[in-house]
């Protein structure tokens, strides 16, 4: 019971911060966003249209891959979003390509390639994988593309509620960005695969009997 109701807080709290930055009136979306990705034509807005829009397919596909009871139960629904998470993730990673050129923020720049290319790793492999029928290394890699793809919604947590940690550790500017920037995708992926490794008998017991 524990589990699903932590399960329930994260997607619920994930999607409500994912909205409140999408909306307009929170200035995601207004002239000033994307006067930050280019220089308004028609090719930036249509990429960042583009991103935004496949990145809410990818959140969407994600709470239906991740979620136990859904993917128990429904094997054929899963395999179905599946295939459109990645194809979605696909579709974000390229318009992100496009896009980190031109972001912002300087500092944050390596981590962001970094990020973005091993999402692309993860989807790549989780493809391969599950070709292969190797479905637990299919489901350690989709998870793992997730935990990058999420960083893009949870490093606005940390610029929003914790930059004065950072800010505090480190005197230069660019440093603490650059710090917290490789923090929000690296420990979550680090506790991740450490969890994975611990409990991995367990794990591939329980994936083994559903497929």
């Amino acid at each position: 019971m524990l589990k699903k109701i932590s399960i329930a807080v994260f997607w619920f709290a994930f999607f409500a911060f994912f909205l409140y930055k999408l909306i307009p009136k929170y200035k995601y979306l207004t002239n000033s966003s994307l006067e930050h990705w280019g220089d308004k034509t028609s090719f930036d807005n249509s990429v960042f249209a583009i991103h935004i829009f496949s990145g809410i397919i990818v959140y969407c596909a994600a709470i239906l891959q991740f979620t136990p009871a859904i993917r128990n139960r429904y094997i054929s629904f899963h395999r179905k979003t599946g295939k459109l998470y990645i194809l979605s993730s696909f579709i974000c990673i390229t318009t992100l390509y496009i896009m980190l050129p031109r972001t912002g923020c300087t500092a944050c720049m390596p981590s962001q390639f970094t990020v973005t290319s091993l999402w692309l790793l993860f989807i790549l492999l989780a493809y391969y994988f599950i070709k292969q029928r190797k479905i637990v290394l299919h489901q350690r890699m989709m998870i793992s593309s997730f935990i990058c793809a999420a960083y893009f919604v949870t490093i606005r947590v940390i610029d929003t509620y914790a930059m004065g940690v950072f800010n505090s550790l480190f005197t230069d500017k660019s440093t603490a960005f650059l710090v917290s920037d490789i923090f929000v995708w690296l420990l979550p992926l680090l506790f991740f695969n450490l969890y994975w490794f611990i409990n991995k008998k367990t794990l591939n017991n329980a994936t083994q009997k559903l497929h």
